[in-house]
């Protein structure tokens, strides 16, 4: 199970999507701007701090931009890993 907590504009959640969709990589997209949206973004905020997108959760480990990787590049070769 991957979730990507994404804004529609963000050019790196757009690539982190569009990488792991070429890889057959399954995924639910969750607009953290959408109110339906906000009790489970708002869960993943007081666990990340972070205010930045795209965040990744696979099964239970959670990939935040700049703790948990560098790159989109790396935060889809974490997610892969993360799915064995």
């Amino acid at each position: 199970m991957v979730r990507i907590y994404s804004i529609p504009k963000c050019p790196y959640c757009t690539e982190l999507k569009e990488i792991l969709s070429a890889e057959g990589i399954e995924f639910t997209d969750v607009n953290v701007n959408l109110p339906e949206n906000e009790e489970e973004y708002n869960k993943i905020h007081e666990i990340t701090k972070s205010e930045e997108v795209p965040i990744v959760r696979v099964k239970n480990q959670l990939l935040v931009p700049n703790v948990s990787f560098q790159s989109v590049r790396e935060a889809a070769e974490l997610t892969k890993r993360f799915l064995v």
